[in-house]
């Protein structure tokens, strides 16, 4: 029941301020664009799927890590330190928060995009379970790292460092997993998704482990 807490507060708080929707939406809506007027548009059947996994991947990582951010801004971190909440709860409630935004950008972005670049997918509704799956792994490993740049000067800059070379995997198996929904080639979907998945579950294992430690340090 915390954790549903912890995430309903949040989103309360994100759809009266709407800071981190409307930054994440306007990027995501300026870089399809741009893309959309800078590439050929023979290109576009080719590229779509890559660039519309590339321009998710920016917006969320400019998005999630404010979960925490937020708290320390308000003042309101060193509160839910010495609360009586578990640290996992915590994490798991802005977990919950974050793919709150990611659903919410995801049910925008892709029709737009959709529309600006008409990819040629032969399995809709596989092409849209394997980006949210990756979107869901990149959530989870991007809350846990958020926690650890905290009292970071250079935080906008460390994020990215940390979290590209621990997400790679995931950026690999949903780029094949997105291709093979596009092309129809459904029948070695399976692996990419299966280590999409492992991945998620291995990440939430970590952050059994360390979150607790890094949350109190």
């Amino acid at each position: 029941m915390k954790v549903l807490e912890i995430a309903k507060k949040d989103i309360k708080v994100e759809l009266r301020t709407k800071n981190s929707i409307y930054f994440m939406l306007l990027f995501a809506l300026i870089s399809s664009a741009m893309f959309s007027v800078s590439i050929p548009v023979e290109t576009y059947d080719v590229v779509a799927s890559p660039l519309l996994w590339i321009v998710l991947l920016f917006v969320g990582m400019l998005g999630y890590s404010r979960a925490f951010l937020r708290e320390l801004e308000a003042g309101t971190l060193d509160g839910l330190r010495i609360s009586p909440v578990n640290p996992i709860s915590v994490l798991f409630g802005k977990t919950l928060y974050n793919l709150f935004l990611m659903l919410l950008v995801e049910a925008i972005i892709v029709p737009i995009f959709f529309v600006l670049f008409q990819p040629k997918i032969e399995n809709t509704p596989l092409f849209l379970l394997s980006l949210t799956a990756g979107n869901v792994a990149f959530v989870i490993v991007s809350s846990s790292l958020s926690v650890l740049i905290l009292k970071s000067k250079t935080r906008e800059l460390l994020m990215p460092v940390i979290l590209f070379p621990v997400i790679f995997p995931v950026i690999s198996s949903t780029l094949a997993a997105l291709n093979m929904a596009k092309m129809g080639t459904i029948g070695d979907i399976y692996s990419p998704l299966a280590l999409i998945v492992s991945f998620s579950v291995a990440m939430i294992g970590v952050a059994f482990l360390t979150f607790e430690h890094a949350f109190f340090d």
